[in-house]
């Protein structure tokens, strides 16, 4: 037995869309080479791709991308011949399987890792990956599976044949949209193109991010007020780039994921540092970069503000879920920590450089930003 492979159903008539899925640009390459790339990157060396619809185009897509081409004669007849053609190609020599289909390209490389993982260590008949309470793709099928799928009529598709090891199935939370995203219609694909690759959470991978966390709702409101803050900040800045000379546009959604999280790693020592490895480990480097550096910045003169200046004096201009002039967030710090030796002298010194950093804002704006955070959050 060798370890998990992967089949990648691309055999489909994507009726739907209106055009071929499988190639359809996106993130540098094709829908299908993504789905190919997203196996590579994770070390499964065994990948399958499932034809059908112009299948030799399909086909020498795959290969350059690093899998394997099998055709599926029948593929006008359902998914779950394209299931039997992949399992087939296989030969019953695998622990177990990804099962991917071709109009799913979004799931993050981190997300398999992790399947990878917990499938090891449990051993589970079915792992399947759950964002928000829905299961999605792939799932991570058991080789004690496949006689079952070999030996099922059809009815009822692959579902049903998974449907019965219930009992021996898992669920891995994930904050990965991706995983329950598939290219249906136009604006699916649209959604595709705009996200595919962007390193930051979406607000609904915050939210999964933050459950799975066990984040405290006053922590939460925190962040959701940071994140108020840091949007009107964003586009305060967006909005005047014709008179910015040197600036670029910050990415709001980048801002809003960065705001959001900030403070998903409270209540350990170093939060900041903590909440930026947790980032990391799913996928999100871009945010991580900005929560590792939101308790103390430096903004160097000939420097452009970017989204990490954002998050961060967003983060300074609000305590609780309130709006806070910068001084007197600080100031407080001071009559907290004075009786610690060094702590004053510290505390006053990010004073110092959080007050550069905003002096740089008000210019930048023409305008507070005190004043921008009080009316963001009236």
């Amino acid at each position: 037995m060798q370890g998990l492979a992967a089949i990648i159903p691309a055999a489909g008539l994507s009726s739907r869309m209106g055009r071929f899925k499988p190639l359809l640009p996106l993130d540098g390459g094709t829908v299908l080479s993504r789905c190919v790339r997203l196996f590579t990157a994770c070390g499964v060396e065994r990948i399958v791709v499932v034809t059908g619809k112009r299948a030799d185009e399909v086909a020498a897509c795959a290969m350059e991308a690093g899998a394997m081409a099998v055709h599926n004669p029948a593929f006008e007849q359902g998914m779950y011949t394209s299931v039997l053609t992949g399992v087939r190609a296989l030969k019953g020599d695998a622990e177990g399987l990804f099962m991917l289909p071709a109009d799913i390209p979004l799931v993050r490389p981190e997300t398999v890792r992790r399947l990878l993982d917990e499938f090891q260590r449990t051993r589970p008949a079915v792992l399947y990956p759950r964002f928000n309470g829905e299961r999605g793709h792939p799932p991570v099928i058991g080789g004690e599976v496949v006689p079952a799928i070999l030996a099922h009529d059809g009815q009822g598709g692959l579902r049903a044949v998974l449907d019965g090891f219930e009992p021996d199935a898992r669920d891995l939370d994930v904050a990965d949209f991706g995983t329950t995203h598939d290219l249906d219609h136009p604006e699916d694909y649209e959604l595709a193109l705009a996200v595919a690759g962007i390193g930051y959470p979406l607000e609904d991978e915050c939210a999964a991010l933050i459950r799975m966390q066990g984040v405290s709702d006053h922590i939460v409101g925190h962040c959701r007020a940071v994140a108020a803050v840091a949007q009107a900040l964003c586009a305060r800045l967006n909005d005047r780039l014709d008179e910015r000379p040197g600036a670029v546009r910050l990415d709001p959604g980048l801002v809003l994921g960065a705001a959001l999280t900030h403070d998903i790693g409270k209540g350990t020592k170093r939060h900041e540092a903590a909440g930026a490895e947790l980032l990391r480990e799913h996928g999100f480097s871009a945010a991580a970069d900005i929560v590792a550096a939101h308790f103390d910045v430096t903004l160097a003169d000939g420097a452009s503000i970017s989204e990490k200046e954002v998050v961060f004096l967003a983060d300074k201009l609000v305590r609780c879920h309130g709006p806070v002039p910068l001084r007197g967030r600080y100031l407080e710090k001071v009559e907290m920590y004075k009786h610690e030796e060094g702590a004053e002298a510290a505390i006053l010194g990010r004073m110092g450089r959080a007050e550069a950093v905003m002096a740089r804002f008000d210019r930048e704006m023409d305008g507070s930003a005190e004043s921008v955070a009080r009316e963001a959050l009236a």
